[in-house]
């Protein structure tokens, strides 16, 4: 069966959907320098709304939502608790507010892109003082400005702390207030803005800017297909990142920088060279959106964190249900910058560049003893050879003559791996252009990073830019667009790993320390045919394989997403949006002929070209519409999207090996080269609606569903319908009784069903192809896979419950949630009798899961004074997966698998004991390992958490952040396989020593042996009889033989708790007018150091924080450096 509507994906699409995005975008640049009629565009915007003796505030923010404006105001000057009525249908905005403020002696004017409530008249003489100031005060003038555009504003209220004298700043921001002496403090608050503390002292004038306070507003969250709404009316859990927060430390990846910021969002870091990190939302893999695009081949690491402006994670299947089975995991929404705060041109300049400071995890090897078995030198495998520095004598290499020499073994070596490694560094450097007008904006972001890896010859080169415009027309039309590219090339990625054979495997694990590997910088015996190397099999020289066994990277991808809104009557949008990404990745291997280490290469010489490329589109098209009726609001949506994706790829590598030695291409094949092919393509269509329904603004009830048509399932099944329910109530908005220093408090909950349709050609039944088979023919042949009748999508039902809190005068903030996650309808490929003429099938089967977790986050002001401030958030998060029910045919057979059982086990052939613990030995004195399987632990941490500090002083700035795991189980590979090896440096110890010096085996088990009787288990390993009695084990033994036995159990599973001091700052904000002297508005310098420092309960040699791979990881580098950043 083909793909669905596989005929209307266009293969060269790129450039027909990107041409009207750059046109659309140099519009944007030459329009931005807009006229002066803004104020008056937005005052003439029509209001339909009718209240009965409701609270100002309430009205004001029901303004807010239909006119897309924001006020702000002094409560001295406007009571938002006054009680107010108002019906006016279709009036602008200014007849709106002349009805509304007129009676209560209110202006309104539109400043710094706020609508501003001042009293009438002039604010300096309606100072709202209750207290006449003696004639022998002191008198205090000073301005009030916006921190962030410099504008001034009115309105402030400017008192006297403990007194009730106190007064407003007039039109242009100014004020004038007597005081009684040096020692009284001047309060400057303002509704919408961060309160300000100042001591007189001496000073006749006190000018001052306001901060933005979100906390003081309802907070706003971009929420599934780039709606914005205020978090109390969600029914779900969610938790916003400022963009601010991750551009002062800034490395390779903007993830490194979430790690810990954000409840259930489990983000494991790689200490790998080009390895980026994976983020886990729930256990799961979450949906990253780019400015409300879902796009198919993006992720975190092609945005640069100076162009991000916020990052708002919806968690769960309810916060993303209206982007489908793509959303079933919650969804990571990335909303990028665009034009300048305030008008006019802005340029910023942010630079920061860290070096290696040494390494947080570095494996250690024993130094003793050289490499073979037994106590003798062999320079072909193992490290259990000769003891070193002891006059003994071998035929060596020299490196130096490149001749076989008799030569003195000695630990020439200790510092092999060390003296390896080189010098890293990451630099982040961006540069950004933004200009705003009154009717648009744009902005245009370069960046570049530079990587250099621990390893020789490791380091990449990654460049973005990024336009990106928003355009009013009249007013009813915006438009916004964005158009990125990244382009990122490395000679050299190679390095790592146990079956690649990487620098650990053949440095650390399988090579001894009687040879000096600095000698072997001149690696070529014969140039590109022959190394210089003491061993003969299996391990290459590593300066050879960092030069010449290249793994090489060039990638480019492309996006770009156009935003079209259209008001057509009141209340009502429509929005369409397109968004498109491309990629093309190119990866070339190469290796000279004669090498020893083969996994993924040719000892013939290789030269291999695998290009890869695939393109995504999203296109959306919404209906809103919002009304109010009285108490109550209605906010809906409806609309449909199609999804279309694509991927193809071409491999082609030589054969046989190279011809002519030093030449790497395809014509220079023995053979003819191998050459193979793929495309895959998806497209799924869908339907969807929302409402929301509210009253008075704190009683919410959200429905939502969605229809999905997708390719990759049966025609039977192709259509499925998820639904979803959720609601929250603001409780301190219906009662009184509450405490006093309880501001806000909600609780919500949801219900979702969310669906996931099966992979590409996962049911596509075609011939394969065959060569050189049946003496050398041609052929075709049938799939082995037959597809099982109707399978149908799997399914989720999800619902959670939780609660969000503002206490203390709004410094703090605690939010909860508690999940729930039912997982049926198991997609599995079963095993069917060949005499069908298949041997699998493509089922639905009965097994089921439900995972369950919990979500804490708690953040505020822990302290806050007027020159020194102290934020902190703190999360706390786990989720773990558990067997629901059991398929009787299907499920796996053994102990550890149970309804109600968990499913991230570990497990393995332990070592048998005795009912105290002890290991059981044989009667040769080695361990005995049992015939089964056992529960070992669970791979999931018992909770994850994260701690974000940012303290200000007076000018200086400090941010530390820390996070870690506690508990579950991970396979320490490293420590594990060196006690194989004979490297472990606690291998070098009394018993290997007199074994191998003195020839006398004197180690002795620690455990018992079977005196008599004996033990039955049953088939899952569980003891049914025991008649066993027990002595001491006493048979002394080879102390290699017990060790490289020994090794073979649980030896290298590890409890993987950890705590990490990921990020750390310090920084000094230059004063605006040292900044002035060298042409700059402002300007930051900042101490910056990222994966500072970590303590492991039990892991040694491996860093545990990429917690799914421990084989021979890399060492984990110390970065330290400097930040700076400049606006002009």
């Amino acid at each position: 069966m083909k793909p669905f509507l596989n005929e209307w994906v266009p293969r060269r699409a790129s450039l027909r959907v990107l041409i009207p995005h750059l046109l659309f975008l140099t519009l944007f640049c030459q329009i931005a320098l807009a006229a002066d009629g803004q104020s008056q565009q937005i005052f003439g915007r029509r209001i339909t709304l009718k209240v009965d003796a409701k609270e100002l505030k309430t009205v004001l923010s029901q303004i807010e939502n239909q006119a897309d404006v924001k006020f702000a105001y002094s409560r001295q000057v406007v009571n938002p608790n006054r009680l107010v009525s108002l019906n006016v249908n279709q009036a602008t905005l200014a007849e709106t507010l002349d009805r509304l403020l007129k009676p209560l002696s209110v202006s309104y004017d539109y400043v710094s892109g706020r609508i501003l409530l001042t009293a009438t008249g002039n604010p300096a003489k309606t100072t709202g003082s209750v207290e006449t100031a003696p004639s022998a005060d002191v008198v205090v003038t000073g301005q009030v400005k916006d921190a962030q555009t410099n504008a001034p504003l009115p309105g402030v209220n400017v008192a006297v702390k403990g007194t009730m004298r106190g007064t407003t700043t007039d039109a242009s921001g100014n004020y004038r207030l007597s005081v009684a002496g040096s020692g009284d403090v001047l309060i400057f608050s303002f509704i919408g803005y961060v309160t300000k503390e100042e001591i007189v002292g001496s000073r006749t004038e006190i000018n001052v800017t306001l901060a933005d306070d979100q906390k003081q507003l309802d907070e706003v969250i971009v929420t599934a297909l780039g709606v914005k709404r205020e978090e109390r009316s969600l029914g779900y859990a969610v938790q916003k990142v400022s963009g601010a927060t991750l551009q002062t430390v800034k490395g390779l990846n903007v993830a490194t920088s979430l790690t810990g910021r954000v409840s259930g969002l489990w983000v494991r870091n790689s200490t790998e060279f080009n390895e980026a990190p994976t983020l886990s939302l729930r256990g799961e893999t979450p949906l990253l959106v780019i400015d409300g695009v879902p796009y198919g081949n993006m992720n975190l690491s092609n945005i640069p964190q100076d162009d991000i402006e916020s990052i708002d994670v919806l968690k769960g299947p309810t916060a993303a249900a209206l982007y489908g089975s793509r959303g079933g995991s919650g969804a990571v929404i990335v909303t990028t910058k665009r034009g300048a705060g305030s008008k006019g041109l802005t340029v910023t300049v942010n630079s920061n560049n860290m070096v290696n400071a040494g390494f947080l995890m570095l494996p250690e090897v024993q130094t003793g003893y050289s490499a073979g078995l037994g106590g003798n030198y062999d320079p072909t495998d193992y490290v259990w050879g000769a003891k070193l520095d002891i006059g003994l004598k071998a035929m060596q290499l020299n490196p130096e003559t490149k001749q076989m020499e008799l030569m003195e073994l000695q630990s020439r070596g200790k510092n092999n791996f060390r003296d390896f490694l080189v010098p890293g560094m990451v630099t982040n450097n961006n540069i950004s252009i933004s200009q705003t007008g009154e009717n648009g904006s744009f902005r245009a972001s370069l960046t570049h990073i530079y990587n250099k890896g621990q390893y020789p010859n490791l380091k990449s080169n990654a460049f973005n830019f990024a336009l990106s415009g928003d355009m009013k027309v009249g007013d009813k039309f915006n438009l916004s667009s964005q158009v990125g590219y990244n382009r990122k090339t490395a000679p050299q990625v190679f390095g790592s790993g146990y079956s690649a054979q990487g620098y650990i495997y053949n440095i650390l694990m399988w090579m001894g320390p009687e040879y000096d590997l600095s000698k072997y910088q001149d690696y070529w015996l014969i140039p590109n045919e022959r190394q210089n190397w003491h061993y003969k099999a299996w391990y290459d020289n590593p300066y050879m394989m960092a030069y010449e066994k290249l793994n090489g990277i060039e990638q480019n991808k492309m996006n770009a997403n156009l935003t079209a809104t259209l008001a057509l009557f009141p209340g009502a949008k429509l929005i369409v949006r397109p968004g498109f990404d491309w990629y093309q990745n190119d990866e070339t291997k190469r290796n000279p002929p004669n090498i020893l280490s083969t996994r993924g290469w040719d000892a013939a010489g290789l030269y291999s070209l695998d290009k890869r490329s695939g393109y995504s589109f999203n296109g959306d098209a919404i209906m809103t519409y919002n009304k109010t009726f009285g108490p109550f609001a209605v906010d809906a949506l409806a609309g449909g999207t199609m999804y279309r994706w694509t991927d193809q790829g071409l491999y082609s590598a030589t054969r046989g090996g190279i011809v002519i030695p030093g030449f790497y291409s395809l014509n220079n094949s023995v053979e003819r080269p191998n050459v193979s092919t793929f495309t895959n393509r998806k497209q799924v269509n869908s339907l969807f609606a929302k409402a929301t329904l509210s009253y008075q603004n704190r009683l919410f009830l959200d429905v939502t569903g969605r229809n999905d048509w997708s390719s990759t399932m049966p025609r039977i099944s192709r259509s499925y319908f998820y639904p979803s329910v959720g609601g929250s109530v603001v409780i301190s908005e219906f009662t009184d009784a509450l405490p006093t220093w309880l501001d806000f408090w909600k609780v919500r909950g949801s219900w979702t069903m969310s669906k996931s349709d099966l992979g590409v050609y996962a049911t596509n039944q075609t011939y394969g192809t065959v060569t050189a088979d049946w003496d050398n023919l041609n052929s075709a042949v049938y799939p082995t896979t037959i597809r099982g009748g109707a399978v149908n999508p799997e399914t989720n039902r999800t619902w959670e419950i939780g609660t969000s809190a503002y206490f203390l005068g709004k410094r703090f903030k605690f939010d909860a949630a508690y999940f729930d996650k039912y997982n049926y309808n198991i997609q599995r490929s079963a095993n069917i009798s060949s005499s069908s003429g298949f041997t699998s099938t493509l089922i639905n089967i009965d097994e089921t899961y439900v995972r369950r977790g919990v979500e804490l986050s708690l953040e505020g002001a822990v302290m806050k004074r007027a020159n020194f401030g102290w934020d902190a958030v703190a999360n706390y998060s786990y989720n773990h997966r558990y067997f629901k029910t059991l398929d009787p045919t299907y499920s796996a057979k053994n102990s550890w698998t149970t309804e109600g059982g968990r499913t991230d086990t570990y497990t393995g052939r332990v070592w048998v004991t005795d009912p105290t613990g002890n290991v059981v030995h044989r009667t040769n004195g080695l361990p005995l390992q049992s015939d089964y399987s056992y529960l070992y632990g669970y791979t999931d941490p018992k909770f994850v958490w994260g701690l974000s500090n940012n303290i200000r002083w007076n000018n200086f700035r400090f941010g530390v952040s820390f996070d870690g795991r506690v508990g579950g189980v991970l396979n320490n590979y490293s420590a594990y396989k060196m006690w194989d090896t004979g490297s472990h440096p606690d291998s070098d110890n009394f018993w290997r020593y007199d074994e191998v010096v003195n020839k006398n085996k004197s180690y002795v088990g620690t455990g018992v042996v079977v005196a008599s009787g004996e033990v039955k288990y049953d088939n899952f390993g569980n003891i049914t009889s025991d008649t066993r009695q027990f002595a001491k084990n006493e048979t002394k033994v080879s102390y290699q033989d017990y060790a490289r036995a020994y090794g073979d159990g649980t030896r290298g599973v590890t409890n993987a708790t950890f705590l990490k001091l990921r990020e750390l700052s310090i920084g000094y904000n230059v004063p605006a007018a040292v900044a002035r002297r060298f042409g700059a508005r402002s300007a930051t310098i900042s101490f910056t150091g990222q994966n500072v420092w970590m303590w492991a309960k039990a892991f040694r040699f491996a860093d545990p924080d990429k917690a799914d791979d421990t084989q021979l990881t890399s060492p984990s580098v110390r970065y330290v450096g400097g930040n700076l950043q400049l606006t002009f």
